[in-house]
């Protein structure tokens, strides 16, 4: 399914590996292989839930490795979501995948990995309006680790979009590989990546703020706090 008809912004939300196939995922520190599923299908769930809760702002696709296509639940996307499968030698390519399925060369595009945690859609569309058409620009979000969490830009570009897989995410890595391009750079610190247990004990902190429910609904929250009460002698912080 092919969502060019339309001149929407997209946020295509990126699983960089199989997050879902128990036998080819990476498991999380001190998390057995299940709950490290478990973890993964909440983090891209709550992303689900939040961006498809109003598609008048934007399009949104899904980026998922085709070694879980056989292992996603049909509750995780909505119907006719547009889901595009790559292959793992595919994935340094991206572009090729993206540039058939996303908006016209003409809109915006977040390209926003899955195992993140902390905007509502009033935070996605700011991020969008940073982007101007009239000068060449890119938004990226990173965490406090100087992983990246998300990218924002004006069309499919090949040369700001690949690099961000080839370099594993890292802020400083991608600087370097698009730096021979004349951007303005947009840097939006604080942004929260799960990419570890400490990450997990610091989410567990933060899903306990009443504000984390402008993020992460009660239901979600009910969710994730199956996962924290099942480790909750090694959350204790």
């Amino acid at each position: 399914m092919n969502i060019s008809s339309t001149n929407k912004n997209s946020v295509i939300i990126v699983a960089d590996k199989p997050i879902i196939n128990p036998s080819e995922i990476t498991t999380y520190e001190n998390l057995s292989v299940n709950y490290s599923v478990f973890l993964n299908t909440l983090l891209f769930s709550n992303w689900v839930e939040i961006l498809f809760e109003n598609l008048s702002n934007f399009e949104v696709v899904t980026l998922l490795n085709e070694k879980d296509k056989e292992y996603l639940p049909k509750y995780l996307l909505p119907h006719d979501t547009v889901t595009i499968f790559y292959s793992e030698a595919s994935l340094f390519d991206i572009t090729e995948y993206l540039i058939k399925q996303v908006s016209s060369i003409n809109s915006k595009n977040i390209i926003l990995f899955y195992n993140s945690i902390g905007l509502n859609q009033n935070d996605i569309l700011r991020i969008f309006n940073l982007i101007q058409t009239d000068e060449p620009s890119i938004a990226i979000g990173k965490s406090i680790k100087d992983k990246i969490v998300l990218t924002c830009t004006n069309g499919i570009d090949k040369d700001l979009i690949n690099p961000l897989f080839t370099n594993n995410r890292k802020y400083s890595d991608y600087l370097k590989a698009i730096s021979n391009k004349d951007f303005f750079i947009h840097t939006l610190e604080g942004f929260f990546s799960v990419d570890d247990f400490e990450d997990i004990k610091k989410l567990y902190i933060e899903l306990s703020k009443k504000e984390s429910l402008s993020y992460c609904s009660q239901k979600m929250h009910e969710s994730f706090n199956d996962l924290f009460i099942e480790y909750k002698e090694l959350l204790n912080v």
